[in-house]
């Protein structure tokens, strides 16, 4: 896909109720084959790296057009941000739900922190063993596909797409270290620098080794992340959470985190 091609597909959103593309950027899906653009239908078509599986991107008004199409392929591929109301009719067409995430505030993160006395950056050259921590938690929690060593390098870098299309600033990974040994990693950028409300830091991706779990390790990482948005100007945090991640969900709420349930986004699979 030519991103003039792409470019136009955003600009037509506006055009249908509904649609999976809206936070989608082009480097996401640059590869990814276009099959209908219409006045009644977008749908494209790829392999999504990050989660491993085939995926369908789309815009239209109705369900049933989406599915006409999309049953045409046999592929087990992941449709996301599906409306509620249409969840039991993509149920009745052999789907199911591969995630239901949750938007989760802190809206004053100074309220929240405990004392930090140190923190660890990622370099460049531990990506790799990042990247690992991240890919032992693959399938703990619905839709946690984990992160590859290229990802890492580009939210350091901030090169990574969401977070380019945020404007992230200050992107960083804070590491947890054992034995010389990363055991644990949190991913956080800092956006909305001129909203009225203050800027906001997003908690992109917490992982800790399996072995490692249940030490309070995640815990002292996001307190972390949240002294170091306060270091950087922010005022308050973001992150989203599988509402069947009972644990990480405890653990968010325990430091203020509030969901809102309002605006779930709603992920499928062919069975």
């Amino acid at each position: 896909m030519k991103k003039d091609f792409f470019n136009n597909i955003k600009e037509q959103l506006k055009d249908y109720k509904y649609s999976s593309m809206k936070y989608t950027e082009y480097e996401e899906i640059s590869d990814y084959d276009v099959i209908y653009s219409n006045e009644k239908l977008i749908l494209t078509f790829g392999f999504n790296v990050e989660a491993g599986l085939h995926e369908f991107h789309w815009a239209t008004n109705s369900a049933s057009i989406l599915l006409k199409e999309v049953n045409k392929s046999n592929e087990k591929a992941l449709i996301t941000f599906i409306p509620t109301e249409w969840i039991e009719e993509f149920r009745k067409n052999a789907f199911h739900i591969y995630a239901i995430w949750n938007a989760y505030f802190q809206n004053d993160i100074s309220k929240s922190l405990d004392q930090v006395n140190s923190m660890e950056f990622l370099k460049e050259y531990d990506c790799k063993e990042a990247s690992e921590v991240t890919l032992s938690c693959r399938g703990q929690s619905r839709g946690f596909s984990g992160q590859t060593e290229e990802w890492m390098k580009q939210w350091i870098k901030v090169t990574e797409p969401n977070a380019v299309s945020l404007d992230g600033k200050d992107s960083a990974v804070l590491v947890h270290r054992e034995n010389d040994k990363i055991t644990g990693i949190i991913c956080v950028t800092i956006y909305g620098h001129g909203e009225s409300d203050g800027a906001v830091l997003w908690v992109r991706e917490i992982a800790v080794l399996p072995e490692y779990q249940r030490r309070g390790i995640a815990k002292a990482l996001l307190n972390q992340a949240l002294s170091y948005g306060k270091s950087k100007g922010a005022k308050r945090a973001f992150l989203m959470a599988d509402e069947c991640n009972k644990h990480a969900i405890k653990l968010y709420e325990s430091v203020g985190f509030i969901a809102n349930k309002g605006e779930a986004q709603n992920d499928m699979i062919r069975k």
